[in-house]
């Protein structure tokens, strides 16, 4: 059965009447932040307000513009609007809205200080968890302002310090007016942060770029060495496994030795490809004579076998990138293979006779300068990926071969898995950026999917396929790829990964109702389910479990009429009246499970759910009008006569189960002013008090937990509860300043009145504080014996 998306339709067509986003920026759907903000920029310099100031809708044009912008700059946005069009923005935008914008200088000035930079790499929350925080690679990032002055004084030294380092490290800048949450979450709150990953070290020092070019190499362990006659045999040994080429300075006079940084970057650069070291002719000679006796930068293809008669070269220049690029020219590149022979790579891989490979298809339609560029990185890339074979195919040549893969973009990287398996790289074309998709590749179990899989393979298999449906050019898929690529590791071998790029297989991705990327379905037997939940791995994990093994009770009328509509008493049943298309029910439905999850253990709670698209006349008989339409039949009633309607404005599910707490018995005794004074301050039993206020968001969802803290501790400790709204002066009196404040009374001992202040518990989870009150309890009881036994 396909996925229905008859209101999608509904909002499309509406939609079209209206002013398309994409052609107001004079992009195409396929395109990526990057040329959103360029285009974005290059009509904001034109069409603002402040330079058409004879154009009385010239402002009325700029706001649409303008909203244009940051709905297809954020990724939630974009999708909505992909999916619903206007109407789907309503709660994010409203109808009316008039969106701030910045004057003429601004887009001129400061909008994205670093975008154009091509040594610096502009990272938003679409790449930054895959390209910094999952990466093995050293980042130097500046959380930067556009509205900061001290940014924008900073920025030539930024763009200076990227130039000193490229290629030694990588340099990135983050705008935080654009992306304002990634840096709360990086604990960003001043401008301009700069930060080296991945030890999260904040550099405090000067802002000029010696200063920081010197931090950075300070941090970085330096791998060239110093040779002598005496450690010769032994480094060259020590090292050859490497690499047998070896960079060798010879040097007799200051003046034309390199400086000892650039030595550094250079082993830096090269790492693993070749070795550096340096020999210092004056004190050296018989060592310097052995290796050519002249002075200068010299590359050795095989130092441990050298004699006058091996190959070596003399390399010009004494810039770090100029020695690097001669080094990388002279050094065997990967295979080009022939058509047969990428044919038996693809044999050998299926019959699972070969290790891993990526291999390049290139079209020799690039500039020789693209070209030179590509050839270094596939030459680093060697370096980063040992044990996978690199080779490259010349689609020119043999077009047949990439027209079977479907290659149509160059230079194109594709992972090669033993089994067959293969997968498209579709981020930046840099040595790191493709070693670190290799890594998450050929450890995954993904597979790529074609028409050739449709429907056979996948939807109408009796195997359990979870295919993701995605897009290149869209962010939110571009950070879900990693995601699921990492769920494929942890879920039984009996499901199986596989992606879909729909920008080539436009055809299939209509065939089956695609409107939107990424669309995530797990075909259970043919059976569609699809995902909602956040692009995490564990999300994705809980999804599949969760499918395979409901936690929620799939409600039909007749289950509904047995279950719910004949209930006991004693039982309480909470069930969500959803339908697929709509996206609050689709955010629910994660959030559903986890709730559902919550009661596995208490029979005497039922989770369920009524789908009202499948059962559409028994949800008009039940009086449901919207979606999704939350309803908790309480104990204390038989049947379905009586229930109450959920009405919070969150949808999570601790919210969830806030509420639900509010229809059962409680363990907590609620206390009044004198309670605590006259019961819980003078009584020699310990006591464990939550200060709370009604209002409080956290309070609420706080609740829950600690009923499970009273009911699993009943009987050592006693609880309660004080509502500080109602007796301010208590929660004053016992040092309270936040909510909610945990309290622990260790009680009264040796007829002493206790201080009201007791110990403050730091944590808000069950069972940390269980761990925090067993820890303590021994200690309280003994101090009582102690107490007792002096009274004698």
């Amino acid at each position: 059965m396909l996925l229905k998306f008859g209101l999608a339709v509904l909002f499309l067509s509406s939609f079209t009447l209206g002013e398309d986003f994409y052609e107001l920026l004079g992009i195409g759907k396929d395109a990526d932040n990057r040329e959103i903000r360029k285009a974005f920029k290059k009509l904001a310099l034109k069409l603002h307000p402040d330079k058409n100031k004879d154009d009385p809708s010239a402002e009325e044009k700029f706001v649409q513009l303008n909203k244009a912008y940051e709905v297809l700059k954020d990724e939630e946005t974009r999708k909505k609007y992909d999916l619903y069009g206007e109407e789907g923005l309503k709660d994010d935008f409203g109808h009316g809205w008039r969106g701030k914008y910045h004057s003429w200088n601004y887009y001129y000035e400061s909008f994205g200080i670093y975008d154009d930079d091509p040594t610096i790499i502009t990272l938003s929350k679409s790449d930054f968890d895959q390209s910094v925080v999952g990466s093995q690679d050293t980042w130097f990032i500046n959380f930067y302002s556009p509205q900061c002055s001290h940014c924008h004084h900073l920025a030539p030294a930024w763009r200076e310090l990227a130039r000193e380092l490229e290629g030694v490290i990588r340099i990135g800048a983050v705008n935080c007016e654009e992306d304002w949450g990634l840096c709360r979450k990086q604990g960003i709150h001043s401008y301009p942060s700069l930060l080296i990953f991945p030890r999260r070290e904040k550099y405090n020092g000067a802002r000029d770029a010696e200063a920081m070019v010197e931090y950075v190499l300070q941090t970085i362990p330096d791998t060239s060495v110093d040779l002598t006659n005496e450690n010769y045999v032994e480094m060259v040994e020590q090292n050859s496994h490497r690499s047998s080429y070896w960079l060798i300075i010879l040097c007799s006079q200051e003046e034309i030795c390199v400086f000892k940084d650039v030595r550094k970057k250079l082993s830096i650069m090269l790492e693993n490809l070749v070795n550096v070291g340096e020999v210092d002719c004056t004190n050296e000679k018989k060592l310097c004579k052995k290796l050519g006796g002249k002075s200068g930068v010299f590359l050795f293809e095989d130092l441990l076998n050298f004699n006058d008669k091996k190959k070596y070269h003399q390399l010009e220049g004494q810039e770090t990138k100029e020695i690097a690029h001669a080094v990388l020219q002279l050094l065997p590149g990967p295979k080009e293979l022939t058509d047969k022979e990428f044919q038996n790579v693809l044999k050998n891989l299926q019959q699972k006779i070969d290790g891993p490979w990526i291999v390049y298809f290139t079209n020799g339609g690039n500039s020789q300068e693209e070209m030179d560029s590509l050839d270094r990185e596939i030459k680093r890339l060697t370096a980063l990926l040992p044990s996978v074979h690199i080779g490259g195919v010349n689609c020119q040549s043999f077009w047949s071969s990439c027209s079977r893969l479907h290659i149509h973009k160059f230079p194109t990287f594709v992972a090669f898995q033993p089994g067959g398996s293969y997968e498209y790289h579709h981020g930046r074309a840099t040595a790191h950026d493709i070693a670190g998709f290799a890594r998450e590749s050929l450890s995954s179990r993904v597979h790529t999917l074609g028409p050739s899989d449709f429907p056979d393979k996948v939807i109408q298999s009796s195997d359990i396929w979870f295919v993701d449906f995605y897009a290149p050019w869209c962010p939110p898929c571009m950070n879900l790829l990693p995601e699921f690529r990492k769920a494929s590791r942890f879920v039984s071998k009996k499901v199986y990964f596989g992606t879909v790029d729909c920008t080539i297989h436009g055809h299939l991705c209509s065939k089956y109702n695609i409107r939107s990327y990424p669309t995530t379905i797990l075909y259970n037997q043919s059976v569609p389910h699809q995902f909602h939940g956040s692009h995490s791995a564990k999300d994705i994990v809980d999804f599949v479990q969760d499918t395979l093994s409901p936690p929620v009770i799939r409600l039909t009328p007749e289950l509904f009429s047995s279950l719910v509509g004949e209930k006991k008493a004693e039982d309480m049943w909470v069930v969500d009246f959803y339908v697929p298309w709509c996206g609050p029910c689709q955010q629910l439905s994660s959030e559903w499970r986890k709730l559902a999850k919550m009661f596995l253990n208490d029979t005497a709670i039922q989770i369920g759910d009524v789908n009202c698209q499948t059962f559409p006349d028994f949800c008009r008989k039940q009086d449901v009008r919207s979606y999704p339409n939350i309803r908790l039949f309480p104990r204390g009633i038989r049947g379905a006569k009586s229930f109450n309607t959920y009405n919070g404005w969150h949808r999570d599910a601790m919210s969830l189960r806030a509420w639900i707490q509010t229809y059962l018995p409680s363990f907590v005794t609620e206390l009044t002013a004198n309670d605590f004074l006259q019961k819980v301050i003078p009584d020699k039993d310990p006591w464990l008090i939550d200060f709370y206020a009604p209002w409080c968001g956290h309070c609420q969802v706080f609740a829950p937990e600690f009923e499970d803290v009273a009911k699993i501790l009943k009987g050592k400790v006693k609880t309660g509860k004080v509502n500080c709204d109602h007796y301010p002066s208590t929660c004053h009196e016992a040092g309270v300043q936040g909510y909610p404040t945990v309290l622990f009374f260790r009680g009264s001992q040796g007829g002493k009145t206790q201080s009201p202040w007791g110990e403050e518990i730091h944590s808000l989870d069950a069972n940390k504080i269980i761990a925090y009150i067993n820890r303590a309890l021994p200690q309280v009881f003994e101090n009582k014996n102690q107490y007792a036994r002096d009274e004698l």
